[in-house]
């Protein structure tokens, strides 16, 4: 199958024929493993093996996840062994249990057969809704330091070795889950890592863990770290071993998201220290140090020493108000009156145009309507006072109307 989209090839395929992805050898649609197992669909690839979707024929299809080793030495086939052994007895809510495992003798290539975890992973969560906020983040990852802890505290220690956004599966309803145990090993103090247990993901493997160094909890530490500054910023963290080589490059992330606080962004620099004497000794102090912000003084500001006697600073003229000035007694009565005589010579003009207009006893029934009209609106504007004062400028300009209509012969 192709290692991007899960096409079906021919087996002597150098690419596939559906995406053009360059094809690893990986097994095909519809094989079935030891006669119960039958792969489904890629769900991932990598340098040093596979993870299939796959279905368990001896229970109803029950889907399982089979992660596939490529490393067919001895040495690999026996560290196997030994490893899945240890990983089928670990019970945690947030790890996928491991319940079979077995090695092709065709091929030699080693196979662990673990619970298919449904939901996104953390990967794709960021990188389709951004940077989570802190307390999403913390939701996720406190669950995630839960399982690593529980591996750490087994005797000896599990350290997984492979901690990274995409190994962690967000469930519908919340629960994260650690998974892919491909290279997860026991640790034994004083003994190097073996190639099985060497691979590297950029960005989020310590530089211990590239080469033949000795890997420990804090290689795991230092993913957690590089994993919480993944989803709090939406950036992978630079390479360790460029970090080593080219000088400490890590930004830090409050440059790239200004609301993670500072007790957080301490906690994930120490924790991604270049040195593992520099980083927390466990998870749980780890998470300790997320979970206590730290008390810290303000710095002083700076403020430049005065070269002549400073005066106190004088208000600025601007900003000074005025105190308002009285209103009068009789202010009410005149504005309603300047509003009342106002509003009658408008509705006056209007009405003898109209008046001009229709003249004879229509003209007089509307000038009858325009007089109650205007009384109303004197009513309104001041009361008995602009009735009175309507009733009479109407008249008196009604009267002088005809006066000078006789005298014109307009009537």
């Amino acid at each position: 199958m192709c290692p991007k989209c899960s096409w079906n090839n021919f087996d002597t395929a150098r690419f596939c024929a559906n995406c053009g992805e360059p094809l690893r050898g990986l097994l095909g649609q519809g094989d079935v493993l030891q006669g119960r197992y039958r792969i489904i669909k890629v769900l991932g690839c990598g340098g040093m093996g596979a993870v299939y979707y796959a279905e368990d024929l001896r229970l109803s299809n029950r889907p399982v996840a089979v992660k596939e080793n490529f490393d067919t030495s001895p040495e690999a086939a026996t560290q196997f062994r030994i490893e899945a052994e240890l990983l089928a007895t670990l019970r945690h809510p947030n790890l996928p249990q491991v319940f079979d495992y077995f090695i092709e003798p065709k091929t030699g290539k080693q196979y662990l057969v673990m619970d298919y975890i449904a939901g996104e992973d953390l990967e794709d969560i960021v990188e389709k809704r951004g940077p989570l906020d802190e307390r999403n983040a913390l939701k996720i990852m406190l669950q995630v330091f839960d399982a690593v802890d529980y591996l750490h505290r087994q005797n000896p220690p599990v350290i997984h070795r492979d901690i990274k956004p995409s190994n962690i599966k967000v469930q519908p309803d919340g629960t994260a889950i650690l998974v892919d145990f491909g290279i997860a090993k026991r640790y034994l103090p004083g003994r190097e890592t073996v190639g099985a247990a060497a691979a590297v993901t950029p960005g989020y493997s310590p530089p211990e863990q590239y080469g033949q160094g000795i890997t420990d909890q804090r290689s795991d530490i230092y993913a957690l770290g590089a994993t919480f500054y993944f989803a709090l910023t939406g950036q992978v963290p630079p390479e360790a071993i460029e970090r080593v080589t080219h000088g400490d490059k890590l930004v830090p992330p409050s440059r790239l998201n200004p609301r993670i606080s500072p007790h957080i962004e301490q906690a994930i620099l120490k924790a991604m220290s270049i040195r593992p004497v520099d980083r927390f000794v466990s998870v749980v102090d780890f998470k300790r140090a997320l979970m206590t912000p730290s008390v810290s003084r303000p710095a002083p500001t700076y403020r430049p020493t005065p070269t002549q006697p400073q005066q106190p600073p004088r208000p600025s003229p601007y900003r000074r108000q005025r105190r308002p000035q009285p209103v009068p007694s009789n202010y009410n009565l005149e504005v309603s009156m300047a509003g009342c005589v106002t509003t009658f010579a408008e509705l006056m003009l209007w009405f003898a145009i109209l008046w001009a207009i229709f003249g004879g006893c229509r003209g007089c029934l509307f000038v009858g309507f325009a007089f109650l009209l205007t009384t109303l609106t004197g009513w309104k504007i001041a009361g008995w006072v602009g009735i009175a004062l309507a009733a009479t400028s109407f008249l008196a300009l009604w009267h002088l109307v005809v006066f000078f209509a006789r005298k014109l012969n307009w009537c």
